[in-house]
């Protein structure tokens, strides 16, 4: 782990150079609906069965939300920030019999997956307002360190006798963060963004592609829709005593208002 961190450091710091000196304060608040569906499965111990999210446990899709908040300004050393909330609850019903920490469950099961979780994210902005080589598109890169602090669990429930089994999953976790948009005429933009890491049998991304709409005839407010998909896969190898091996991807569609200067 101190290894990623001393190269995110290693990346980072030069970047402060590179952050454009654009004169530009603003705010960007949003959220939106994202149809998510899971794909994968978890273990209750590493030694016992996986056990399938959609055929074993009775999960699939549901909608999700998702909001955030970021602060960018022109100061080129200090970072900029984006806070954003994750919602990834999922829930099943389902006959079945197998064993889950140790205990054995049989009949008619309540199933829970949640990987809730907060990005505290710190960025550099990279060729900000520079149009680029081809006539009116503008680029916009970013580039920092994103800390996932989860917020979920996995339970199974037998619904005869009330008995449950659970794991809490609180792990904190460091991430690489990149982003890139492209603007192009009349307020539409593109764009992606990636938080990933890989470690000690742990790997995790998370990719969103999206389009965006913005008016901009208002002076100081700009509201937006965007709409695009996301695909989150998680790798998890006894983090904060948890296994599991799952993918959420859907489409999502959304709203978001920009205030500044």
């Amino acid at each position: 782990m101190r290894k990623i961190l001393a190269l995110a450091g290693a990346v980072l710091l030069p970047a402060t150079a590179m952050q454009a000196q654009a004169v530009e304060f603003n705010v960007l608040a949003g959220g939106n609906v994202w149809n998510a569906s899971p794909s994968g499965s978890i273990q209750g111990k590493k030694n016992e069965a996986n056990l399938d999210v959609e055929n074993t446990l009775g999960l699939s899709s549901e909608n999700q939300t998702h909001f955030f908040v970021q602060f960018d300004h022109p100061v080129p050393v200090i970072p900029n920030i984006r806070v954003s909330s994750t919602a990834l609850d999922f829930s099943g019903n389902k006959a079945a019999n197998f064993k889950f920490l140790d205990q054995s469950f049989n009949g008619n099961l309540q199933s829970k997956v949640d990987l809730s979780h907060t990005d505290f994210t710190a960025y550099y902005r990279l060729l900000d307002g520079i149009t680029s080589f081809i006539p009116l598109v503008d680029l916009r890169a970013e580039l920092g360190l994103t800390v996932r602090q989860f917020n979920g669990e996995f339970s199974v429930t037998e619904s005869a006798t009330g008995t449950t089994k659970s794991i809490d999953l609180s792990a904190p976790l460091p991430m690489g963060y990149a982003g890139l948009r492209v603007g192009l005429p009349r307020g539409i933009s593109v764009g992606a963004k990636v938080d990933a890491i890989g470690y000690s049998g742990n790997s995790l991304s998370d990719v969103t592609v999206d389009a965006r709409y913005q008016y901009d005839g208002l002076p100081l407010i700009k509201p937006g829709i965007t709409a695009g998909y996301r695909s989150f896969n998680a790798k998890l190898d006894d983090l904060d005593d948890t296994y599991a091996d799952l993918e959420f991807s859907g489409a999502f569609f959304g709203a978001y208002l920009r205030a500044g200067f």
